[in-house]
C-alpha cells in the first residue's frame, strides 16, 4: 500500500501546488514535497540496502524528525487547554457554572435533542460538567509532571471529547483533539494497544474463507522449524543460519523495517 498511496498522492499534490490549494505559504510546500521525495528514497534505500549506513542515517534523521514533531504536537496542546481554560475563567457564564446549558438548547448543537433535554434539565449535572471542564483545562499543562495525574486527566479529557461529538454534534473536532491527547499517553500502553490490534486483525483475517487460521494465542501462523544438522563434533544441531556472529555480523539486532518492528520515541 506504500507505493500505493505514494503514486497516488503525487498528482493530489501537483493539483494542490498549481492551484495554489496550500494557503500561499511557500514553506508548507517545500515541507510537503521534501516528504514525499522522502518516501520514496527511504523506500529505495530500504530495498537496496536495509543495513548500509544511508539507512542507518535515515533512521537517526527520522527520529530527530519525529521527537521534534512530537514536542510541537505537545506545546500546541498545552496551549490550546491553557488558553481556552484561562478564558473560561473570565467568563461570567462559566463563573455561575450555567455556561453549558446554552449549546445544550441550541438547534445548531443538539443531534439528539432528547439527550440534551435531558442533561439541561439537571442543574446539578450542568453545574458539574462546567466547573469540570475549566479546571480540567487550567490544570492539564501542570498534570504533566505527575505520570499518573497525567494519565487520569487524559482519561476524563478524552471522555470529555468524546461526550462532545455525541452531544454537540462536533464529531471532527473531537477526533482531532483525542488524536492530539494521544501523543500523551504512556508508551507502553500504546505498544500494548498496538498488539492487541494486530492480533485482532490477524483473527479476523482468518476467518475469511482461503487463508489460514492463526494458532492459538495469536500470533501469526506457525512456521516450520528449521533443519537441524550435526556439527562438525557431532554435537546437536543448530537451526539453520546459525546466530549473528556465525554468520559473519556482529549480533546487533536488524534495523527497523527488518522484523524488529517500530519503536516509539518520546
Amino acid at each position: 500500500m506504500g507505493p500505493v498511496l505514494w503514486a497516488l498522492l503525487g498528482p493530489v499534490l501537483i493539483v494542490a501546488t498549481v492551484m495554489d490549494g496550500l494557503g500561499g505559504t511557500w514553506w508548507l510546500r517545500v515541507l510537503l514535497w521534501l516528504l514525499w521525495l522522502s518516501a520514496a528514497a527511504w523506500w529505495d534505500v530500504n530495498r537496496h540496502a536495509p543495513r548500509g549506513q544511508l539507512r542507518s542515517l535515515l533512521d537517526v534523521l527520522a527520529n530527530l524528525v519525529h521527537n521534534a514533531a512530537l514536542v510541537v504536537i505537545m506545546i500546541e496542546v498545552c496551549l490550546i487547554y491553557a488558553t481556552a481554560g484561562w478564558y473560561k475563567i473570565q467568563g461570567s457564564r462559566w463563573q455561575d457554572g450555567t455556561a453549558l446549558y446554552y449549546p445544550l438548547k441550541l438547534d445548531y448543537f443538539t443531534p439528539w435533542p432528547a439527550l440534551s433535554d435531558v442533561l439541561a434539565s439537571s442543574g446539578l449535572v450542568v453545574m458539574v460538567l462546567t466547573y469540570a471542564t475549566v479546571i480540567v483545562q487550567v490544570a492539564f499543562p501542570f498534570t504533566l509532571f505527575n505520570r499518573r495525574l497525567k494519565n487520569v486527566l487524559l482519561v476524563i479529557m478524552i471522555g470529555e471529547h468524546a461526550g462532545i461529538a455525541l452531544l454537540l454534534g462536533l464529531p471532527f473536532f473531537s477526533m482531532a483533539m483525542i488524536a492530539a491527547d494521544a501523543v500523551f499517553l504512556p508508551t507502553v500502553f500504546l505498544l500494548w494497544l498496538g498488539r492487541r490490534a494486530t492480533l485482532g486483525r490477524e483473527r479476523l483475517l482468518g476467518l475469511l474463507p482461503g487463508r489460514p487460521r492463526s494458532p492459538e494465542g495469536g500470533g501469526s501462523p506457525e512456521v516450520p522449524a528449521a533443519r537441524t544438522a550435526p556439527d562438525d563434533r557431532g554435537g546437536p544441531g543448530k537451526e539453520r543460519g546459525g546466530t549473528g556472529a556465525e554468520r559473519g555480523g556482529t549480533g546487533e539486532a536488524p534495523p527497523h523495517g527488518a522484523g524488529g518492528g517500530h519503536t516509539l520515541v518520546g
